[in-house]
């Protein structure tokens, strides 16, 4: 909010700084994964991405603009909200662009979620080793059992 109120600083800047440099820093302590993936992505026939089906840039800059407009600082209300938005899905890159323009409307992207406990151990392992070691919180809690 420091940086939103410099003069020549829009909310879409000053959300920019938490989602382009500061986000990289802190996604592996609380960009959390929902165990939710395209079915798209687990043919593993695009690029995959983790999406922010909340629409983290979005809300982020509508929560500055409305703390702009209100001169209202609620430093927790914006932790709380980088907190929720956090939560990714695992979809294609086609998708990913998809659901931006849908304004994150699943049903109107296209995009259908399958539940990682219906996936079978193959593509958990490929998904997890590609998409979520390392890059989200909680990877462990997906890591895949072997069959044994």
């Amino acid at each position: 909010m420091w940086l939103a109120a410099r003069p020549n600083v829009t909310p879409s800047v000053a959300r920019s700084w938490y989602t382009h440099a500061t986000a990289e820093r802190l996604k592996k302590k609380i960009r959390m994964f929902t165990g939710r993936v395209s079915k798209q992505a687990s043919y593993f026939e695009d690029e995959l991405r983790l999406e922010h089906f909340l629409r983290i840039q979005t809300t982020l800059t509508q929560l500055v603009k409305r703390h702009l407009r209100d001169d209202h600082r609620d430093a927790q209300e914006f932790i709380e909200t980088i907190k929720r938005c956090e939560q990714v899905h695992i979809v294609t890159r086609s998708e990913n662009y998809a659901a931006m323009k849908a304004k994150g409307d699943y049903q109107d992207a296209g995009i259908e979620l399958l539940d990682w406990s219906s996936l079978d151990y193959e593509t958990q392992s490929k998904l997890w080793k590609k998409m979520l070691k390392g890059k989200v919180a909680n990877h462990d809690e997906y890591q895949p059992l072997s069959h044994s």
